[in-house]
């Protein structure tokens, strides 16, 4: 029996890890999870040409070159391997092909959303046909749609943690007092910063926005303002640079078009774990329980006047927010460091093979936190 693992887009995993020891960018877990699994990792091949399978079948689910991969990657599993894939794009279509060859291997899918209704009819198909699918979802009401769209069939259903590095995003040593109040954000995908800049566009603050998203594209949700307003702006950032935009942030606000799936999480977390007091539009799951535990400030979608109040009211007594940042970093770094992912991860795959489950112990990472 072998893992194997699956990403459904391509990372020099080999930069990443000289880039994070360099402490000039996060550490990507991917090759960490590899490593406990003994596993291999294979990612689409930004080289090769798709064939006209791999165009016919995309119609179906999918890019071209995640069914190159699922075809690369299908002569290599043998009956009893078990697959770990980081994303339906890249997990899907390997385990179609699988069933077809009725080749018996287990697989965990991470299902970044479950509003898709070929992932969601794909993944009942899998386990109809009798397919061990463990589904991995970020968020607790998207567990509850996965256990109605796939029943009992599924081997389990993963609430699959949150993370962030905390090595790498960390507090400063001592916070610098901006002449300006800073607010801070990052990413695009299903940001509002239309509602942001209606809220903040004439107060007397900065705005300072990491405009980025590793999966950008023409198409990525997101409202902008227009026209942007003066204390605005929106640019690239090296992880660096956000990392030090989030230490001198006076707080960070991370508004949301939508509250159908866990987008901005990872902004988020790396806010708190820089020790920025954050406000975050409620959303099911993770950010709405860092709101109910008082970490973070919630606001509901659009609201304006509320990013308003909340920001003022950060800005205007530091001290508190502080305390409060403090608080939510340790909480952070106690449930949601990488090695703690990592630990929650290898728990829940091990029930894809029980068999080898004893033969799996929770490892430690050197350093990780």
């Amino acid at each position: 029996m072998a893992w194997h693992v699956v990403s459904s887009s391509y990372f020099d995993f080999e930069q990443f890890a000289r880039e994070s020891s360099a402490d000039r960018m996060p550490m990507h877990l991917l090759p960490h999870l590899a490593e406990r699994l003994g596993a291999e990792i294979h990612q689409p091949d930004t080289g090769e040409r798709p064939s006209w399978f791999d165009r016919l079948a995309s119609l179906l689910y999918g890019q071209p070159k995640h069914w190159e991969l699922a075809r690369r990657v299908l002569p290599e599993l043998r009956h009893g391997d078990a697959v770990y894939a980081a994303g339906c794009d890249g997990g899907l279509p390997l385990a179609l092909l699988c069933a077809a060859r009725r080749r018996r291997v287990a697989f965990a899918i991470t299902f970044t959303t479950l509003d898709r209704r070929r992932a969601r009819l794909i993944g009942w198909l899998l386990v109809l046909v009798g397919v061990r699918l463990l589904v991995s979802v970020a968020a607790e009401h998207q567990a509850e749609r996965a256990r109605r769209s796939f029943g009992r069939r599924a081997v389990g259903i993963h609430l699959n943690s949150a993370q962030t590095d905390t090595r790498f995003f960390r507090p400063p040593e001592s916070r610098p007092v901006n002449a300006t109040p800073l607010v801070a954000s990052s990413g695009v995908e299903q940001r509002d910063y239309r509602t942001l800049a209606a809220a903040l566009g004439t107060a007397d603050v900065d705005i300072e926005i990491c405009y980025a998203s590793p999966n950008l594209t023409s198409r990525t949700p997101h409202a902008l303002p227009d026209p942007i307003p003066d204390n605005m702006v929106l640019h690239w950032l090296e992880f660096g640079e956000l990392r030090g935009l989030y230490q001198r942030a006076d707080v960070t606000v991370v508004p949301l078009c939508s509250d159908r799936y866990s987008a901005g999480l990872t902004s988020l977390l790396e806010a708190i774990a820089c020790g920025s007091p954050a406000v975050a539009t409620g959303s099911p799951g993770l950010i709405d329980d860092l709101v109910a535990e008082d970490l973070i400030t919630g606001v509901a979608i659009g609201d304006d006047a509320a990013i308003r109040a909340a920001v003022d009211g950060i800005i205007a007594d530091p001290e508190r927010a502080q305390v409060r940042a403090v608080k939510a970093r340790q909480v952070l770094v106690e449930r949601y460091s990488a090695a703690a992912y990592l630990d929650d991860v290898e728990r829940a795959v091990a029930d894809l093979v029980p068999d080898r489950s004893a033969a799996m112990p929770l490892h430690v990472d050197g350093g990780l936190e």
